[in-house]
């Protein structure tokens, strides 16, 4: 409907921008397809519209559909090479996409360009795991919470890995660890009472 009434030839860079402003609203509000009919209409006018990429990009992550996601974002990344937050977006829709390799292979750059992008650790990390390179992993997710100390994802995927190890104790101070930061980080606190569980149950066969 968006498109019918609007004629695209004619819009002005201010009405570009109200356009994008107009589906980023949608997108806030979850309704993610919509949000890619405004997104479309900026693109049929100007096709390498790097804002309107880069969101259409988001608004397919959002609907779980990664292979549009990364064509969307290898699009903007056309226009700006080394543009590091689209390069991060691009790497958490190959990990989602179980192309963990691929993934890896995005965050080695980036991190090479910025050492301290703690969520470029972070994802890595996870492409680490998935990799058997688990050393790797456990490294980059210190050195994220290294750079960051109140970075609960990272404390959470810590734990996480400490938890599949059965390393009990240090899972459940890494979910403290997140807890203290987020007290309402429910993923922290469901995942250190699986610990707790698992640590009477090993104190009972003890």
């Amino acid at each position: 409907m968006l498109k019918r009434r609007t004629k695209e030839k004619d819009l002005q860079k201010e009405n570009l921008e109200h356009v994008i402003e107009l589906g980023d609203a949608r997108f806030r509000r979850g309704d993610f397809s919509e949000a890619i009919d405004h997104y479309d209409v900026v693109l049929e006018c100007v096709p390498n519209n790097f804002r309107a990429l880069h969101n259409k990009g988001l608004a397919f992550f959002a609907l779980k559909k990664y292979d549009r996601s990364i064509e969307c974002y290898d699009k903007a990344l056309a226009i700006r090479p080394r543009e590091l937050r689209v390069m991060l977006n691009k790497a958490i829709s190959l990990n989602s996409k179980c192309d963990f390799n691929r993934a890896k292979g995005v965050l080695d750059e980036i991190i090479r360009l910025a050492p301290a992008n703690k969520e470029a650790r972070n994802a890595r990390a996870l492409s680490e795991f998935n990799l058997g390179l688990d050393t790797e992993g456990m490294l980059d997710l210190k050195k994220a919470i290294e750079i960051d100390p109140s970075y609960a994802m990272a404390w959470n995927n810590l734990g996480c890995f400490h938890l599949g190890l059965g390393e009990l104790e240090a899972a459940i101070e890494c979910f403290d660890r997140a807890l203290a930061v987020d007290e309402k980080n429910y993923d922290a606190l469901l995942l250190k009472n699986e610990a707790l569980e698992r640590q009477e149950r090993r104190a009972r066969r003890a």
